[in-house]
């Protein structure tokens, strides 16, 4: 159902919504039961062939003991009898035109679809328990139409229309809104618990200034999962050149960014027999320009801080030896054959990367997770999945990072009752965290869309190691130079990345200046 503006709104049929809640609860519940009994079952290890229809790409469940209980999950601390009436919270969400709908919002009714079917779920849940009727729409905000979506709600709030009483914006949308000094800081609302497992330690300690955080997210959304940055592997490739079993790399500590150049440089050929390296050959690592952002972070880098003051400051480690190391390890890796960036000069370079990959002429490939549900799917590839490699083996930990379309979630200064719509932000994330979540991660990714038992296991790894970066963040309100700085550098080729960023720091270090001084002032 739409609105006069043709975007998606809430089913208004309470009846059928509630009947249609308590069967879809039936089905989901079952899924995850199904899902449960999949993941513990033996899959084939990753030297095993594997099917290569998507019908099969499910791990096989062997026959286990039941479990005794059901999985525990903490619950949150919002009163039992908390009633707000029967009002209205309306959330403003943005349209994404190139994801699946039933990505994060406009989820209207139940399809049969299991991350859907969870959202329409978590959303009845929630308009029973707080009494509330939720009231969704969304307007235009992917990277394209971000600022007009920030436009749109600035309008809106300084006109006092308390059209919207949470926003969830493409993720620098979030963190425009806040440098405009249009939402409310959260740590100082009732009924927000950022202790809780739903909201990420790393963004609550990355996002803050000054102690204070006007913007939130985690497990309220989807794409917080979908965004997160993966190396997809042809198993076949790495299999037919004998290469050893990477999962092991990865448990082992080895899976490095110079493993990775030692594995691919094998796996060039010139398919097109052309004589140049083109798009039309054979490799064994391709990134597009977009992606290879993850790399900085997965090397432990950042481009901020939280200095001593409480305030964020430009990172030491942003224009040190070990950025510089990095990026001399990905010119190395770029330039050599089995390595290939595709930059801004191709026409439709998204889709050359995944069809390349698809077709089967790709060894690794760096992209979001949500391809495996968007893309890989329906392929023939038999796949794994990997993390980041790390920068060198004393690196103590895997890193990655979100891809920029997950949302923030915040709540506009213009509304009369910040603490409701508080309550219900936590009451989303909450329930998401039982819902959502372990429909899309432990029955969408973990096994409907991975091949065996160790691609679960590297999704648990890859989730736990998601990090933020305040410049990152904030990266419209600082020149989209926290971002665009390195990814030019790689793109370009340049030697010299100290130099480089000497140059810039000054800039840098004024505009993140800039960001602390609307985000810490008065009134």
């Amino acid at each position: 159902m739409s609105d006069k503006d043709g975007y998606p709104v809430k089913n208004p049929n309470k009846a059928a919504k509630t009947m249609s809640k308590r069967i879809i609860s039936i089905i989901f519940a079952a899924l995850l039961c199904a899902a449960s009994c999949a993941a513990c079952g033996d899959t084939a290890s990753a030297e095993s062939p594997a099917s290569t229809t998507a019908s099969q790409n499910a791990a096989v469940p062997q026959e286990t003991e039941p479990a005794e209980t059901e999985p525990e999950y903490e619950p949150d601390d919002l009163p039992a009898d908390l009633d707000f009436g029967g009002a209205a919270v309306n959330l403003l969400g943005w349209d994404y035109s190139s994801r699946p709908n039933d990505v994060e919002f406009g989820v209207t009714e139940a399809n049969g679809e299991v991350v859907n079917d969870a959202i329409y779920t978590r959303n009845n849940n929630v308009e029973e328990r707080l009494k509330i009727d939720l009231v969704e729409t969304t307007v235009p905000g992917d990277n394209a139409a971000r600022a007009d979506w920030v436009k749109h709600v600035e309008k809106s709030v300084m006109a006092g229309s308390k059209a919207y009483d949470i926003v969830a914006g493409y993720s620098m949308c979030g963190a425009s809104l806040a440098y405009k000094n249009l939402l409310w800081e959260l740590n100082d609302r009732q009924y927000l618990n950022f202790d809780k497992p739903w909201w990420p330690d790393s963004l609550l300690k990355e996002a803050v200034c000054d102690g204070k955080l006007y913007f939130a997210s985690g497990d309220i959304s989807t794409n917080m999962i979908y965004m997160l940055y993966v190396n997809y592997f042809n198993k076949s490739m790495f299999e037919s050149f004998g290469i050893d079993n990477p999962y092991e790399m990865v448990r082992n500590g080895t899976w490095t960014i110079d493993k990775l150049m030692s594995v691919v440089d094998t796996m060039y050929s010139d398919l097109n027999g052309d004589g140049n390296r083109d798009v039309g050959d054979q490799f064994g690592y391709v990134c597009h320009a977009t992606f290879s952002d993850g790399w900085f972070f997965a090397s432990d880098l950042r481009t901020t801080t939280i200095g001593d003051e409480g305030l964020p400051v430009l990172s030491p480690l942003f224009g040190g030896e070990r950025a510089q190391g990095l990026l001399e390890k990905l010119n190395t890796l770029f330039a050599q054959p089995g390595g290939f960036l595709i930059d801004y000069s191709y026409d439709d370079a998204y889709n050359m990367n995944y069809n390349m990959f698809k077709e089967g002429r790709i060894g690794i490939t760096t992209t979001e997770a949500l391809q495996a549900y968007q893309q890989f799917r329906f392929s023939d590839i038999n796949y794994g999945i990997l993390p980041m490699a790390k920068y060198d083996e004393q690196q103590e930990s895997y890193y990655t990072v979100s891809s920029f379309p997950y949302s923030l979630y915040g709540i506009p200064v213009d509304i009369d009752d910040p603490d409701r719509a508080a309550a219900v932000m936590e009451a989303l994330a909450s329930e998401s965290y039982r819902t959502v979540s372990p429909a899309l991660f432990e029955v969408a990714l973990k096994v409907k869309y991975s091949q065996d038992a160790d691609s679960t296991e590297m999704w648990d790894l890859i989730r736990a190691s998601n990090v933020f970066d305040f410049g990152r963040i904030y990266n419209d309100n600082m020149s989209s130079e926290t971002y665009s700085l390195y990814r030019n550098a790689i793109t370009s080729h340049t030697a010299d990345w100290m130099s480089t960023y000497a140059k810039a720091e000054k800039r840098l270090a004024k505009a993140l200046a800039r960001v602390v001084e609307h985000l810490t002032a008065e009134g």
